[in-house]
């Protein structure tokens, strides 16, 4: 991996306010397809250039946009891997069908890291929602900044919501729903409310992450749930962006559901 996406990854952790998340699924017609959870630090980006410093150097590293598949990786480590335990090698094999998606631009500030998966059925979703997880500290063992990231409340608050998700889809209705009893607790809102209040500057910032469904069906849309949701032109796609820190805090704003055309 090039230097500055080394950089990238590292300074991100500290810059939680500029995490944006999309959770984009694509259906094919025989209810297979593809889920990307990508996570949008950009600001990172911005972050490096007031920072200043071997700005000349970051700016000879090349555009990034790559697939990595962990089955690759995990051909790669097999030596080091055969090493582990039994039981960590059957977690490692678990990521098999797990690919991340690195996309890096110095001149446009563009950071994006992706995880996902392909799949041939909705219920597998669960189990690519906890192998996303895994795919994360997977990438990121050994690293303190990450470990403090993902134990800051707003990755608590995401992980969280994703582990209490219900999907559904039957060729015509798409549904996104939480489960029966699901609701944060008051002291996970506390410490979200803590922790922007502790960002200082950037606090407006962090008010102003976001969260967006995208999801692409093999058939024309008739009705979606949410009346801000965007139909694009072909009338497959379907796009919502929430606010995420009212998200959280409003557990009817995770629910989404779709209706598609015969």
């Amino acid at each position: 991996m090039p230097r500055f996406l080394l950089v990238l990854i590292c300074l991100s952790a500290f810059i939680l306010t500029s995490c944006n998340y999309t959770e984009e699924i694509t259906f094919h017609p025989d209810g297979s397809g593809e889920f990307l959870m990508n996570y949008d630090m950009s600001e990172a980006m911005v972050a490096i250039k007031k920072i200043g410093g071997n700005e000349e150097a970051y700016k000879k590293e090349p555009k990034v946009d790559s697939i990595i598949y962990f089955k690759d990786i995990l051909k790669e480590k097999s030596d080091s891997i055969s090493k582990l335990s039994q039981e960590e090698q059957d977690d490692l094999k678990s990521l098999e069908s797990m690919m991340m998606r690195v996309q890096s631009n110095y001149e446009t500030d563009v950071f994006n890291l992706g995880f996902g998966s392909a799949f041939t059925s909705i219920n597998e979703f669960p189990e690519i929602l906890e192998n996303i997880d895994k795919a994360k500290s997977f990438h990121t063992k050994g690293s303190p900044q990450f470990s403090k990231m993902d134990g800051s409340a707003v990755a608590n608050s995401v992980n969280d919501m994703l582990k209490h998700i219900d999907f559904s889809f039957d060729g015509k209705r798409f549904s996104r729903t939480l489960k029966a009893g699901y609701e944060p607790s008051e002291e996970a809102i506390a410490k979200l409310d803590k922790e922007m209040s502790m960002m200082g500057e950037g606090e407006e910032t962090m008010k102003a992450m976001t969260y967006t469904f995208v999801y692409h069906f093999p058939k024309k849309i008739k009705s979606v749930s949410n009346k801000d949701a965007l139909i694009s032109k072909d009338k497959k796609t379907v796009t919502l962006t929430q606010n995420y820190i009212e998200m959280i805090k409003n557990s009817e704003l995770m629910n989404f559901k779709v209706i598609l055309k015969n």
